[in-house]
């Protein structure tokens, strides 16, 4: 219950576009139970063969209640279909904004394809909540409501009897549809995520896959998490076909006991026969509104399921606190580091201990050390991605921890060996470092990387395509791409995270010579564990 009331809690806005919703369903329902009554009624009416003018009155409500019925039912469509596309935009804003804190340093252990799976699947799992449980829900109340009261105009036996099918055709029989439904439920959505988790490892690493004589093993466990949810669906079909075989059963026993009780009052002279069918009929086109109820209660199992899991990564405390009223530097630099020391929560190490550093302006700092000595961990902790347990840093004079990271972020540019490029041109993947450079900015961007060339002789020039992580470049191509994308955004402090890693001799030679000209003047941190061929003042050595 705690998982739903946040969940309405988080969609409030939209609150009146699902009671608009709701209440076309209801009026939906309504409709058909009047149409069914008020053509029981005109039957059984003409076939005592009255003047034509008694009949005028039931013959429009039934054209009345046949068209308002098709005009409800596409209301409800349409305000049910535009309250659940807000209601999934806004949860997914709601999620990306909890996300942001905790990129990259938050996520980096966790598996892509299952924040992935979080993000899409399970958030578009949520709107079975609000198509298929609370729409359902509250017109099944109304309809108890309303027409439990006209039967009881009849005669309070009528809607008592109605009410106690109804009750458990839409409340017990729901229920054990629910507890059903819930294993299987839960087991789908985790099924489901892995079948995206192993997809995203088949997908990005099957050229490793291949070559290493894994890929059989990664796509028998895709084959397994698939059959996982396959065998789950199959199970929750078979508890679907149950409750609405079980609701279709109980709606006609209602409708023999209504009739039952009909024939009773009618022979005591408490009722006119004539509206014999019409209790008769209204009372089993009420329960239209119950029919959805045990698959409502069936998908609840898997909506706890994937609320659970979005919830648990919203939750998730971000590695560095914002403050509540941030500064602004006077200026970025100086950039003092005084006693920092930092360890990740796994581990008893300290990857970075008790390190003082002072950048000055226009100064270049190479920073060394072996894998796992914490040179890329620095360069998380200078772009606040990380809080250090132990120090302190400042920029301009102003400590880091009364900075917003964004503003921190504002006064740096970074180039590693692994930038992402995004599908799209080469043009977009510029402007993403600042959307109103000029024709003239760029090319003088690519100038500065050694990349124009290149770029000049494509057919598209600006406008060349490229695929998903840059793909139609080589490798040193993307790193200059990258390069020119950073120096388009002209910030004081530049941080390179092994640029040259990867690349053939000549092309990390010319990326480098490159890189040197660039950044003539700017303040420079360049990570690497090899000479990358630039000129430094100081050398720090980490781990030694």
């Amino acid at each position: 219950m705690r998982v739903q009331l946040r969940l309405l809690v988080l969609v409030r806005p939209y609150l009146g576009w699902m009671l608009a919703a709701g209440l076309s369903g209801l009026f939906t329902v309504l409709a058909g139970v009047g149409l069914m009554a008020t053509s029981a009624y005109l039957i059984a009416k003409a076939a005592l063969r009255p003047e034509t003018y008694l009949l005028m009155l039931p013959i429009t409500g039934v054209r009345f209640f046949g068209l308002s019925r098709g005009v409800f039912r596409y209301g409800e469509r349409l305000l049910g279909h535009e309250a659940t596309f807000r209601i999934l935009g806004r949860l997914r804003v709601w999620l990306f904004e909890r996300l942001i804190p905790l990129a990259p340093a938050g996520l980096v252990r966790r598996h892509s394809g299952d924040v992935m799976a979080r993000v899409t699947q399970d958030v578009e799992t949520l709107e079975n909540y609000f198509v298929r449980v609370l729409a359902p829900s509250f017109v099944a109340l109304g309809t108890l409501a309303l027409v439990g009261a006209y039967l009881w105009s009849f005669a309070p036996d009528f809607a008592l009897s109605f009410a106690a099918f109804f009750v458990l055709a839409g409340v017990a029989w729901p229920l054990g549809a629910m507890r059903l439904g819930r294993a299987p439920g839960a087991v789908r959505v985790a099924a489901q995520a892995r079948l995206k988790r192993h997809a995203v490892d088949l997908a990005r690493g099957l050229g490793e896959l291949l070559v290493y004589g894994g890929a059989r093993e990664r796509a028998t466990a895709l084959g397994a998490a698939a059959s996982e949810s396959r065998q789950a669906e199959a199970r929750l079909a078979r508890v679907e076909g149950l409750g609405e075989g079980g609701t279709l059963l109980l709606a006609h026993a209602a409708l023999w006991v209504a009739l039952w009780l009909g024939v009773g009052w009618v022979r005591q002279g408490g009722m006119d026969g004539v509206y014999l069918g019409v209790v008769a009929l209204a009372t089993l086109a009420a329960f239209e509104a119950a029919f959805a109820l045990p698959l409502a209660w069936q998908t609840l199992g898997a909506v706890q399921a994937a609320a659970g899991r979005i919830f648990e990564l919203a939750d998730a405390e971000p590695p560095v606190r914002e403050p509540a009223e941030p500064k602004r530097p006077p200026s970025p630099l100086p950039l003092v580091l005084e006693g920092v020391s930092f360890r990740y929560p796994e581990d008893e190490r300290m990857v970075i201990e008790n390190l003082d550093l002072r950048l000055e302006l226009g100064e270049r700092l190479l920073v060394r050390g072996g894998s796992g000595a914490g040179k890329t961990t620095l360069a998380w902790i200078l772009l606040k991605f990380l809080e250090p347990a132990e120090g302190r840093i400042s920029m301009g004079g102003v400590d880091y921890r009364e900075l917003a990271g964004g503003e921190v972020r504002r006064h740096f540019a970074v180039v590693d060996q692994r930038p992402h490029l995004f599908a799209g041109t080469l043009r977009e993947n510029l402007l993403l470092a600042r959307p109103e450079a000029t024709e003239e900015d760029l090319w003088r961007a690519l100038e500065q990387a050694r990349l124009a060339g290149w770029v000049r002789a494509q057919p598209a020039s600006l406008d060349t395509p490229l695929g998903e992580g840059g793909a139609g470049l080589s490798g040193g191509q993307a790193r200059r791409l990258a390069v020119a994308r950073a120096l388009l955004k002209d910030a004081p402090i530049w941080i390179l995270d092994e640029p040259t890693e990867g690349l053939d001799p000549v092309t990390a030679r010319e990326l480098a010579a490159a890189l040197d000209a660039a950044l003539a003047g700017k303040t420079v941190l360049a990570i690497s564990h090899q000479p990358l061929g630039m000129g430094f003042d100081r050398v720090l050595e980490l781990g030694a």
